[in-house]
């Protein structure tokens, strides 16, 4: 066997044992009412389902996505925003299988105190990909629910993000908004 097989050979055992990165999806849209929340539940859930080990996370202060799941958004001790501003450790936000296969970093409210809290900090814009990148391996899917404005949420969300997936209704307006 020459060296350059060989070399293949390694090559190619060490591409079968390494798991891949999860890819990041990013569920938005500058339009409300437009189906976000639901996608990124519906998504998660049927990935989950297909036996997929699936992160969702909740972008939106509003938490639709974490109610959905049926997490008490006021009754959570660690979400998003405490996780944002070097509050709380990622493992201390993460809800374990909320569905099976599936867990949840939740939000609520006070992730809207997060742009101002955020002013001040040097690529506050990248704090999420650090996040997510440290949690890749871990997960097949990582699923980002975002709010409805492009706001430092969102551009967080889209810098972690491999593919971005924008729900819209068939209407001009909302074409419009892309």
């Amino acid at each position: 066997m020459d060296q350059a097989q060989n070399l293949r050979n390694v090559i190619k055992v060490k591409n079968q044992s390494r798991k891949l990165d999860a890819r990041v999806i990013t569920v938005t849209s500058g339009k409300g009412g437009v189906g976000k929340s639901t996608t990124a539940i519906n998504l998660s859930a049927c990935l989950a389902e297909k036996g997929k080990k699936v992160l969702a996370i909740d972008m939106d202060p509003q938490g639709n996505t974490t109610s959905g799941f049926g997490v008490d958004k006021n009754g959570i001790e660690n979400t998003l925003y405490e996780l944002l501003l070097g509050e709380a450790e990622t493992k201390d936000t993460i809800v374990k299988d909320v569905v099976e296969n599936l867990d949840l970093i939740p939000s609520n409210i006070n992730l809207s105190g997060a742009e101002i809290e955020l002013v001040g900090i040097d690529d506050k814009e990248f704090i999420l990909k650090g996040i997510t990148d440290k949690l890749r391996r871990k997960y097949d899917y990582i699923i980002l629910d975002c709010p409805p404005s492009l706001n430092m949420l969102t551009i967080n969300a889209l810098t972690a993000a491999t593919s971005v997936l924008v729900p819209i209704q068939c209407e001009y307006y909302a074409l419009e908004g892309l």
